[in-house]
């Protein structure tokens, strides 16, 4: 039973061309509006996970459940930059939990730490790390402790990057990575773990994803 990461794509745009995916796979996608308090826009059919604004910048971070091998990302109005990324669980489904975040202007981004949400015997639980600072030639690709860069995106005064732990892991202890100017980071932290779809002989079933900004899936 295990979580694997089928595929990244990024783009400096509003919209993005999805990575390798199937019906099943999870896709989030960070998107990040620059020098702009308006948050990126929710396509139809995505979900929202957490957003943050300020007049530096503002980002989105959503997630939708493929019904297909041939999903598109739509447009996220008002983003300058988009990282989307898939995972699969051979269990039933991905499901994002909770998440932990962090800002501040320095040269040390901080991704803060996150305990497991539960002990899931026998499923698979990982974390991601998504970042982006206001500076295109920093080194915001390089993974905090426990994680390794999935990719990375640099537009016009800003860079985007994602880390997960590629493995099972119980939590994930706060880390810092160095960068070389001082600018605006953010940080957002997900745990995610397996679930195995629900069975009903009448009634359906439904899955409440915790600390979300809305949304459901089943």
């Amino acid at each position: 039973m295990t979580i694997s990461r089928i595929s990244s794509a990024s783009a400096a745009s509003d919209s993005v061309t999805l990575g390798t995916h199937a019906a099943g796979d999870m896709i989030f996608i960070w998107s990040w509006n620059d020098g702009s308090a308006t948050i990126p826009s929710l396509p139809a059919g995505w979900l929202s996970i957490h957003t943050a604004t300020a007049a530096t910048g503002s980002y989105r971070l959503g997630y939708k459940l493929a019904a297909s091998g041939s999903e598109t990302s739509g447009t996220w109005t008002n983003a300058d930059g988009l990282i989307a990324v898939v995972y699969r669980s051979d269990v039933g489904i991905v499901v994002p939990a909770f998440f932990a975040t962090n800002t501040a202007t320095n040269t040390t981004v901080a991704y803060s730490a996150i305990v497991a949400a539960a002990n899931r015997e026998n499923v698979d639980q990982w974390f991601f790390g998504a970042a982006v600072q206001r500076n295109e030639t920093n080194a915001l690709e390089t993974a905090p402790s426990g994680m390794t860069n999935v990719t990375s995106q640099v537009g016009t005064g800003f860079k985007m990057a994602w880390h997960d732990t590629n493995a099972d892991a119980n939590s994930f202890t706060a880390a810092n990575v160095s960068v070389t100017t001082s600018a605006l980071w953010r940080t957002l932290v997900v745990q995610i773990f397996e679930q195995a779809y629900p069975t009903s002989s009448g009634g359906g079933a439904m899955f409440l994803p915790r600390g979300f900004d809305g949304g459901y899936f089943g």
